[in-house]
């Protein structure tokens, strides 16, 4: 059983009644940019993408590939990158093909990127059987895998100086550092886990969620929001911002991540609780006090959307973007695409901007937008070829976006 957090911010809660809900937007421009064969060109999307500098996508797929190894799977799984060619044209390169029998692992969970253009990722299997951290480095005309850390981990994030952070164990949170005989391993913090990519604010701090512990109101806890601070001396204070299922129709169980806006304000979403049972979207405001209000912005209620996963994404705007479960209920149901957009009246409205129906992919990961505002994601499942699809959304009315970059989340609830 993990400890309870050594300190607790008390939340005072303010309900925001949401704008009506839209539970279809027209004129959303929506494409495949690639349907997984389960080839060469790899199957069953691992996670959602990242963005580089220059308009490129990176990915990883667990199925596909040439790979052995892997238990009877076909293929270990690829890392990938999509690249635009004109013309509203993208094409598919395999960077790398993962193969169980040589240490690779099998691909599992999405890619980050560096300053310098090289991916770190994490794999199952490796070396030891239980999971890498590695490195992708491009060189020699190709990418050269190389492993990090030889007991896998997950949530990773870097700062500025390429170090490593994330759920890393035999901690909780932990660090990696590299140096010339290779990388050090530093526990940050073992009170608290997560299943999402951490996030850092401008002074240093990070910031996560845990979906368990805390609350015990649900059977394993109904989760926390949590942030770890450093005290300058190389160790970290780890303070509780909320603890959820704290009243009636919070939220519970947080498996998406935060994002913060420039005021320090940290928004997020839970799969479960609320009124409806479908889980909420919430904000986490600094008071004068020195305390966090929540405030709640949505609360998710089944047609048009329910159970929302993974770590939401802000345009230039002020607007939210994320996936949730539902909508065509005759393919499991395959999930849609939203919008949350502020109100002058301090209200969000909801909108829908996709929802899928298995054939343009089924089972989405969180989105990511480019300078341009266009929505960028990736389905598990669905598609062509039953193995997932990358895709594409042009809003109709679009203002520029930031890109918030959710990729190196895996599906906390593989199917």
């Amino acid at each position: 059983m993990r400890r309870i957090g050594i300190l607790l911010i008390a939340a005072a809660v303010f309900v925001f009644a949401a704008a009506p809900a839209t539970w279809a937007t027209k004129h959303n421009s929506y494409k495949i940019l690639h349907a997984f064969t389960g080839g060469n060109d790899g199957g069953l999307v691992a996670s959602g993408l990242v963005l580089d500098g220059g308009g490129n996508l990176y990915g990883a797929t667990y199925w596909g590939g040439t790979g052995t190894g892997c238990g009877g799977d076909p293929g270990c799984g690829v890392a990938f990158q999509l690249t635009p060619r004109g013309g509203g044209r993208w094409s598919e390169t395999v960077l790398f093909d993962f193969n169980g029998q040589y240490n690779t692992g099998q691909a599992d969970g999405g890619l980050i990127m560096d300053g310098g253009g090289d991916l770190y990722g994490t794999a199952l299997g490796g070396p030891n059987g239980v999971g890498t951290i590695f490195e992708l480095t491009p060189g020699g005309g190709g990418w050269n895998f190389s492993t990090v850390y030889a007991r896998g981990g997950g949530c990773l994030i870097l700062d500025q100086t390429g170090n490593l952070y994330g759920c890393i164990p035999p901690g909780g949170i932990g660090e990696l550092s590299p140096g010339s005989d290779g990388w050090t391993y530093t526990d940050l913090s073992d009170e608290t886990s997560a299943v999402a990519p951490l996030i850092w604010d401008a002074k240093g701090n990070l910031y996560g969620t845990d979906p368990y512990g805390g609350n015990q109101r649900c059977s394993d806890g109904c989760g926390t929001a949590f942030q770890l601070a450093p005290n300058g001396d190389g160790t970290w204070t780890y303070h509780v911002l909320h603890y959820f299922g704290s009243f009636q129709n919070d939220g519970q169980i947080p498996v998406a991540g935060l994002v913060l806006d420039a005021a320090g304000n940290a928004y997020g979403a839970t799969w479960d609780g609320g009124p409806y049972g479908c889980g909420i979207i919430f904000k986490l405001e600094p008071s004068a006090e020195g305390s966090l209000t929540e405030s709640i912005l949505y609360n998710f209620r089944g047609p048009g959307g329910c159970g929302p996963l993974y770590t939401l994404a802000f345009d230039s705007a002020g607007n939210l973007y994320g996936m949730a479960q539902g909508g065509d209920q005759n393919c499991g149901p395959c999930g849609v695409i939203f919008k949350l957009a502020p109100q002058k009246s301090g209200k969000w409205k909801y909108s829908v901007l996709h929802t899928f129906h298995g054939t343009d992919g089924a089972f989405p990961y969180g989105v990511i937008l480019d300078s341009k505002g266009n929505i960028f994601g990736t389905t598990e499942n669905g598609g062509k070829y039953n193995l997932g699809v990358a895709f594409e959304i042009t809003p109709d009315q679009s203002s520029p976006g930031t890109t918030s970059a959710t990729g190196g989340l895996p599906n906390p609830l593989r199917r």
